[in-house]
């Protein structure tokens, strides 16, 4: 399989390559590229990140400045960029993966449209980033976006959702029969820092960011488990360009913790004793798996990840703030049954790795493949 992935932007505003010495975990996520996003399919499928922008205007292709400056009068005047780009760069590949993007969405279907007018064609593979809980409410809010979603669904071959419980609402919506695939996972790298109970300090970390659904009823279970336990410290990572909402910690002690790389913040979750992370937006659930990866529970999160990796502190929308206080209560202080939930994780989370991941995906294609040639509708 030659793989890509056709994002509209990238970090870089280049194209980004696999290589065995370098793969996505092991890149800068400001300069070159994610290290538990679209990276991973990347370097699972051993491809390319593309940003579209760079066809459309470089660095990708080579665009004359004449040209340049023409498609960005275009862009401002209309909305959209013009026609005219080149996407030969993509006919290298025989399977691209195409990210919908609200901001972007009716630029994707058009670069789509046009390499399903190729010959051959690429196989087409749509994918959301938005997480549903944001995407669906912004459908629901609005006509426009939801007929751009459903028009990309429609665009491509096949359209993957990273969360199982959100399958059906996809099809629903667009009336194509969509499919779970959970994102690759650096497994074999991130558990390198895994730490057992006996070594984790009184740590609690909230996880998430305030501006998203339910985020600071976690503050509330901290409160409660610090009033509980005062010696436990309350660390919030924080992401320099947010501003947060504490007030539900009331008087409690809490440090925020500046921005950190993601192999560093790996070790500092192995460090803590729990994550509390109570987002309710139906994430993949990043945040859980790096806990699975470290050896440190994860309670609060409606995330696929929480479903999957812990499944008996999975916590339905929305989330109870004294089922949680339990949850976390017990974790603390019944060490076998905190093993076991580690374990539990630990053992589930193997199945993301690079490798079963690209198999997986492979498999879903070769299969999609199949089901069009026997029906015909292979080059509609």
């Amino acid at each position: 399989m030659k793989f890509a992935v056709l994002e509209y932007t990238s970090k870089s505003g280049r194209v980004w390559r696999h290589q065995e010495n370098k793969p996505n975990y092991l890149c800068n996520p400001q300069t070159e590229i994610d290290p538990t996003s679209f990276g991973c399919y990347v370097s699972a499928l051993k491809g390319e990140h593309v940003p579209l922008l760079g066809l459309i205007v470089g660095p990708v292709n080579h665009v004359s400045p004449a040209a340049v400056l023409f498609r960005k009068i275009i862009k401002r005047l209309s909305g959209s960029w013009p026609d005219d780009y080149n996407l030969e760069y993509l006919r290298r590949f025989d399977t691209i993966m195409t990210v919908h993007q609200l901001s972007d969405t009716r630029e994707m279907i058009k670069a789509v449209n046009h390499l399903r007018e190729t010959s051959p064609r690429p196989f087409i593979i749509g994918v959301p980033t938005q997480p549903y809980g944001i995407l669906r409410q912004a459908v629901e809010n609005n006509p426009i976006s939801k007929k751009d979603l459903v028009d990309f669904i429609q665009s491509c071959d096949i359209f993957i959702s990273v969360v199982r419980d959100t399958v059906d609402w996809y099809t629903k919506i667009s009336g194509v029969k969509a499919s779970y695939l959970p994102q690759p996972y650096p497994t074999h790298y991130a558990t390198k820092f895994f730490k057992d109970g006996g070594h984790k300090n009184n740590t609690i970390i909230i996880a998430g960011v305030t501006q998203r659904s339910d985020i600071t009823k976690g503050q509330l279970v901290a409160a409660a488990i610090q009033k509980k336990y005062p010696d436990l410290r309350i660390l919030i990572p924080k992401v320099p360009e947010l501003d947060y909402d504490t007030t539900n910690l009331g008087q409690s002690k809490y440090e925020f913790l500046p921005f950190e790389q993601w192999s560093k913040h790996l070790q500092t979750i192995a460090r803590a004793r729990l994550v509390i992370n109570t987002d309710a937006t139906f994430t993949r659930g990043r945040v859980q798996t790096d806990c699975a990866a470290v050896g440190t529970p994860s309670i609060g999160a409606n995330s696929d990840g929480q479903r999957d990796l812990y499944p008996d502190l999975y916590s339905p929308d929305p989330a109870d703030v004294t089922d949680l206080i339990g949850q976390a209560i017990r974790l603390l202080t019944d060490s076998d049954y905190y093993q076991q939930t580690v374990q539990i994780a630990l053992d589930n989370l193997i199945k993301y790795d690079y490798q079963p991941s690209a198999e997986r995906l492979m498999a879903l294609v070769d299969q999609s493949l199949t089901q069009k040639i026997k029906s015909g509708m292979l080059w509609e």
